[in-house]
């Protein structure tokens, strides 16, 4: 599969880190696409008050509150093509859904995603967007046989010969763009790991050939964006004062935003990977609702999922869910209000 990549600037600094997160070796010649989401910034304002009241209607759906919790679409999100990081705990081929929590507890996390074209400024519909993110303890599915703690280079990578530890699915996901280029994952709020600060991985794939989602295939579609999503660091300080975060403080000192170097490269030259957050409620335990504005350039050029720059191991894993896992996924977003299956 052949990869289009743009990221929320997260080409890797000169500091080495701990934690395998590795730069495609491609992406480091490659240069910055120079254009941001802040020259489509009339166009985005232009539709902030109809998104606005899109997003509180989903949340009345949900019996929450309803109020204007976001006024304006972010325009500063960050247009770099193609430096990014994959990450070693990627996988292809995930559950088409919207609520990808699963049985993991934590603080809830409506995650709204705009995906804009920066090439027009336009929203971009139909956009397949999937996210992956670890529990409130630091583990991530299909890896929960790594110590969050103690995690290694090559942790993941000789654990099977699909190169997973196990066949679990929780907080991962894809769902696509509606007609305003608009997505919405319900997760929890992204515990953390060594080395690293709180994050979720985000891609963004459009021209993709299988329209129905039951059918969706990941490889007939470029990926656009490849990059991770971060949180203010009060907020995280905040949410992990509470169980079940807070016992993970306890046996690892968490990476802070300042010190991932990640966290600086995409937060450098004015841009932002950091989520917009309100509460959904009057506290913290009632759950978050984020936003943030993706701008894609589908013009970007192309890189793969096979060989060193990928991953150490040369491939990313693809998902094998249990029987009747999809079926039970629209189960759950039918109860929520998402599909009509």
């Amino acid at each position: 599969m052949k990869l289009s990549i743009i990221g929320a600037a997260l080409a890797l600094s000169t500091g080495v880190l701990a934690h395998p997160e590795k730069l495609t070796e491609a992406s480091a010649a490659h240069h910055h696409t120079t254009r941001s989401t802040n020259a489509c910034a009339a166009q985005i304002e232009a539709r902030a008050e109809a998104t606005a009241l899109r997003r509180r209607e989903r949340l009345s759906q949900r019996s929450a509150e309803k109020r204007n919790i976001y006024p304006t679409i972010q325009n500063s999100t960050c247009v770099l093509a193609p430096e990014t990081v994959w990450g070693p705990y990627g996988i292809d081929g995930e559950l088409y859904r919207h609520d990808v929590r699963e049985n993991q507890a934590g603080i809830d996390l409506y995650l709204d995603i705009g995906v804009i074209d920066v090439e027009t400024c336009e929203p971009l519909p139909d956009a397949y967007l999937t996210i992956w993110s670890c529990n409130a303890t630091g583990s991530y599915s299909g890896y929960t046989g790594i110590d969050p703690d103690t995690a290694d280079l090559l942790d993941g990578y000789t654990k099977s010969t699909q190169g997973t530890t196990d066949n679990e699915t929780f907080l991962r996901g894809i769902t696509k763009t509606d007609e305003q280029g608009m997505s919405e994952f319900l997760t929890i709020f992204p515990g953390y790991y060594v080395s690293r600060t709180t994050h979720i991985h985000v891609t963004v794939q459009t021209n993709v050939t299988s329209r129905d989602e039951t059918s969706y295939n990941s490889a007939s579609g470029g990926v656009q964006h490849l990059g991770q999503l971060f949180f203010p660091e009060d907020l995280i300080n905040s949410v992990y004062a509470l169980a079940p975060y807070s016992q993970h403080l306890a046996t690892l000192n968490r990476t802070t935003n300042a010190e991932d170097s990640l966290y600086a490269s995409a937060s450098a030259d004015g841009y932002s990977a950091v989520v917009s957050t309100a509460l959904l409620g009057e506290t913290l335990a009632e759950g978050l609702v984020g936003y943030i504005t993706i701008g894609v350039n589908r013009s970007a050029e192309a890189a793969t999922t096979t060989g060193g720059s990928v991953n150490p191991q040369g491939f990313l894993p693809t998902a094998s869910p249990a029987a009747g896992a999809q079926e039970n996924a629209y189960a759950v977003d039918r109860a929520e209000g998402y599909v009509d299956k």
